[in-house]
Order: structure tokens, then sequence, then C-alpha cells
């Protein structure tokens, strides 16, 4: 919460896209240039505070009966608390969209200790595996 105004969530819409760019370029983010809105999962939240955008991120279907969290990101320019806020209900929130799709699991790909932490705290488990991959032309 900040001063008379809460984070509140909100279904992602085509209009936030300019939104999440604009948060992936803060953030400098390495796959911003794999990212459009065609590519985005059909499932995603966007926390706002007032008008400005918190944090963002979505639930990408997998094989398996699976689920990935995908393409997170939060506004350098709200402090720390802000941000865990916004990305805590986010997470909440593609959570419980899993469970209602009644998938098997989430899986996350980070290499970011708070993010890692903060899955912890959501339930999560590291699983230490090696992954690899590569981009086709």
């Amino acid at each position: 919460m900040l001063g008379d105004h809460t984070v509140r969530l909100v279904p992602f819409k085509h209009r936030h896209y300019g939104m999440l760019l604009h948060m992936l370029e803060d953030q400098e983010a390495p796959f911003l240039g794999f990212v459009s809105y065609k590519t985005l999962p059909k499932i995603g939240y966007l926390a706002m505070l007032g008008k400005h955008p918190v944090a963002a991120g979505f639930l990408r279907r997998v094989e398996g009966g699976y689920a990935q969290l995908d393409t997170f990101v939060s506004n350098r320019h709200f402090g720390s608390l802000v941000r865990h806020e916004g990305l805590s209900k986010v997470t909440e929130a593609l959570i419980n969209d899993a469970k209602d799709l009644k998938l098997l699991g989430i899986l996350a790909i980070t290499i970011d200790d708070g993010i890692i932490q903060r899955a912890k705290d959501q339930g999560f488990h590291v699983i230490n595996q090696v992954l690899v991959g590569k981009l086709l032309d």
C-alpha cells in the first residue's frame, strides 16, 4: 500500500502491452527482442498502483499438464516493497489460474536469488539441473 492507493491486479490486455515493454526495457531484459503481443501467453496479469504498472507476469501452458511462469518483470521506479507486493499478487493469481485449470504443476526458470527466494516462499522447490537451449534461425 502506498498512501491512499493499493496495488491492484488487472488481467493483461492488449492496451497494457506498451507498459510491459517499457518495464522490460527499463530492466534491460535480455529476451526483450523475443517479446511480442503474439508470443505472450494468453493468461497474464498486471499489478497497478494508480495508473502506473508495478509488475507483470504470465502463465504459459507447456506439455505434460504443467505451466511455466513467464515474462515476469517489475517497475524499477517503485521501491522494493511495492514491487514485492505487485509480484506476489501476480504470482498468487497465476497459481490460482493453474489450479483452476487443474494443471499438475508450475515451473519457473531463473538464476536471480531474489526470485528464487520468493519462489521458495510461495512453496516452489529448487530443482538443481542444467538447462540447455538453442535459438532457432
